[in-house]
């Protein structure tokens, strides 16, 4: 059976990072959003950022020795008007789109003929699943169909339905919290958009010149785990201990991120003052 994890306290976090994340490095802190920052939700307008996440997330992006990136689903536009903090990096659709502090934006390039297909694909979920609660999100490069609200022994056979047409129109199906996502077939993900992000900012050798923590819920953020394994401190959220990870730690809850942040900023706080 699965034991209950038990909370974090900030002193664990002693022990998870001190000796990695030292005195003289800066730190990157690439987060991802829904089931991390802000918990699950039954709609997804409805995972809104705690006053506490955000103002602790405000004030680690204001230090000059933190950077602070948003890795989401989501599409980039919208992980951006959630989380409402300027001056950070903001990944969309696992790192299709990436938002760089300064406005300048990156998109990955897409198969043209994707683009019609998304319409298409876009049509047929709504034409056959799309009942009893289910919907489809349209997020531009990709789509998710989301059937939270839907009742247990209907799913099934539903998933089944979404998934053979998401393969048909020749996407991707990778399962999310009660959800289908369907991805263009291209070879990106958030471990590759971490490390574009990594690059862009800190240069190639910038594994040598900073600190890295990751945090994600989702099987779509063990790609950045397995992608930054040994060059990160990486913690998949997760209230259950069998859950396959790559992931150095596991959290409870996203209170615990709070914690962990609540960490990052009392060293990082307390080493200003030592470094005058």
């Amino acid at each position: 059976g699965t034991t209950i994890m038990q909370p974090v306290s900030v002193d664990d976090f002693d022990d998870y990072l001190l000796k990695y994340i030292g005195y003289n490095h800066k730190l990157a802190l690439l987060l991802d959003y829904d089931g991390t920052l802000a918990p699950i939700a039954p709609h997804p307008d409805l995972a809104t950022l705690s006053p506490e996440i955000k103002n602790v997330l405000f004030k680690l992006s204001n230090h000059s020795d933190v950077y602070v990136a948003v890795i989401s689903g989501r599409n980039v536009d919208n992980v951006k008007k959630m989380v409402g903090i300027e001056g950070i990096t903001y990944a969309g659709n696992h790192g299709l789109e990436i938002l760089h502090p300064d406005g300048s934006k990156f998109v990955h390039p897409m198969p043209i003929e994707y683009e019609d297909k998304v319409s298409h694909l876009l049509k047929a979920l709504q034409d056959s699943v799309c009942r009893d609660g289910a919907w489809v999100e349209n997020k531009g490069a990709l789509l998710t169909f989301h059937y939270r609200e839907t009742p247990v022994q209907l799913r099934p056979d539903m998933v089944d339905k979404a998934r053979s047409l998401i393969e048909k129109y020749g996407f991707r199906a990778t399962e999310a919290h009660c959800a289908l996502e369907a991805r263009p077939p291209v070879e990106w993900n958030k471990g590759r958009a971490a490390i574009y992000i990594l690059r862009t900012s800190f240069g190639v050798d910038w594994n040598e010149r900073i600190k890295i923590i990751y945090v994600g819920d989702d099987l779509t953020d063990e790609d950045a785990m397995v992608a930054l394994k040994g060059m990160a401190r990486t913690f998949r959220v997760t209230s259950s201990d069998i859950v396959k990870t790559a992931a150095d730690h596991r959290l409870p809850s996203t209170d615990s991120v709070y914690t962990l942040l609540k960490w990052v900023e009392r060293h990082f706080m307390g080493r200003k003052a030592t470094a005058t």
